[in-house]
């Protein structure tokens, strides 16, 4: 009868041991570390969620120097009683920036933020006046196009008023025109704003029914043809014109400075 070989059992690797080992010391720390952070996360959020300390207090608003006192305070009121007392960071700030884009729907940027501990601050910039725009009816624009709303009574004064534009009745407040003619019409207002010689004269008004033959109007009635393009350099030629001494200006009809050399058209 033969005799069974006797196997040895196999021992695992020495280094694999070792292995093994190591890692389980390397990741108890790490297992206490996590748990740690874990739980002094509840407490944090435990706190920030549920200490009277971040209820709602204050509601601020912010706007330009040149806007201050534009945005009616009662629409502030109405939020911090919508929302007095509430935890600041279960408050949808989204929401809030809709209640004032419902508000004021000619606005440029909302902006609605957290100031801790107690506070929101509403950040409003507000599109100005630059023109009226004239056609079937009229309408106030800023100088991107955009139509606004009639809170800007205080700033309308002397705005010059663009013609030759067809609008429709009806458009809504914050709808941007996007005429070709009125875009050329505003390119030519900003450049008119920057010439600070023509403040002493006045725009009364700007034609822009052909946008290759754009032309003003002086607050004297002088027309002023300056056509579609290098709007600045022919405004050079306008100022250097009308500050010539033999220039009696009662008795100029139109300027033409769509050449080098300005066009007098006597009256």
């Amino acid at each position: 009868m033969k005799r069974q070989k006797k196997f040895k059992k196999s021992k695992p690797f020495p280094m694999l041991s070792g292995l093994k080992a190591a890692m389980l010391e390397k990741s108890a720390p790490l297992a206490v570390l996590v748990i740690f952070v874990l739980v002094i996360f509840i407490l944090a959020r435990a706190f920030l969620t549920r200490s009277d300390y971040f209820r709602l207090r204050t509601v601020e608003a912010k706007s330009p120097a040149s806007e201050t006192g534009m945005m009616p305070s009662i629409k502030y009121d109405q939020l911090l009683n919508l929302y007095k007392g509430r935890n600041i960071f279960t408050i949808n700030l989204k929401s809030i920036v809709r209640f004032f884009e419902d508000a004021y729907p000619d606005a440029k940027e909302i902006r609605a933020y957290i100031v801790l501990p107690d506070k929101i601050v509403v950040s409003l910039r507000c599109r100005w006046p630059a023109a009226f725009l004239k056609g079937e009816r009229a309408y106030i624009i800023d100088d991107e196009g955009y139509i606004l709303s009639g809170m800007y009574t205080s700033s309308l004064k002397n705005l010059p008023v663009i013609e030759g534009i067809s609008t429709r009745q009806g458009e809504r407040v914050g709808r941007k025109f996007t005429s070709g003619n009125l875009k050329t019409a505003l390119e030519l207002l900003k450049e008119i704003k920057k010439a600070k010689f023509l403040t002493k004269y006045g725009v009364a008004r700007i034609s822009a029914q052909d946008p290759k033959n754009l032309s003003f109007f002086l607050a004297g009635g002088i027309e002023v043809r300056i056509g579609s393009e290098n709007f600045k350099d022919r405004l050079k030629v306008l100022e250097k014109t009308i500050k010539d001494p033999r220039m009696v200006l009662d008795r100029i009809d139109y300027i033409d400075v769509r050449f080098e050399d300005a066009v007098i058209g006597p009256k």
